[in-house]
């Protein structure tokens, strides 16, 4: 991608008196200029350029194509948890499959969808329970 032009001039009439302002950016996003004549003070923003306006599309079009990469992976697990705990929870043995079907998720919230609040609270809690049975 090309360089931005170093200097954008920009002339506007003054809306009190009608006097021509001019304004040269350089690298400043905003600028203040006051009017020679009569002395109203105003903010300029420096426009914007096609190549600043494709750069901003081109990484918001990446953006969203990590955010859908990204949802398309978590409903991919999302389906192997599920497969996961029906299969723990038709186990027939006295009621492991339940236990281990919990453990499943919860490592699943950890590992993928829980934020870290969450991850740090199922932690803190396994390791409260396994300090009361010893």
């Amino acid at each position: 991608m090309k360089q931005q032009p170093l200097d954008i001039h920009v002339k506007f009439a003054c809306q009190h008196c009608g006097m021509e302002i001019e304004v040269a950016f350089t690298t400043e996003p905003v600028t203040s200029v006051s009017c020679s004549s009569c002395h109203q003070t105003f903010t300029v923003m420096r426009p914007a350029i096609a190549e600043e306006i494709l750069f901003d599309w081109e990484n918001e079009a990446l953006f969203q194509k990590i955010r859908a990469d990204k949802t398309q992976n978590s409903n991919a697990s999302l389906m192997t948890l599920i497969i996961n705990v029906i299969e723990l929870l038709t186990w027939r043995d006295n009621g492991d499959g339940q236990v281990e079907a919990i453990k499943a998720m919860r490592q699943w919230l950890i590992e993928n969808e829980g934020p870290p609040t969450l991850a740090e609270l199922i932690q803190a809690c396994d390791s409260h329970r396994s300090h009361k049975r010893t």
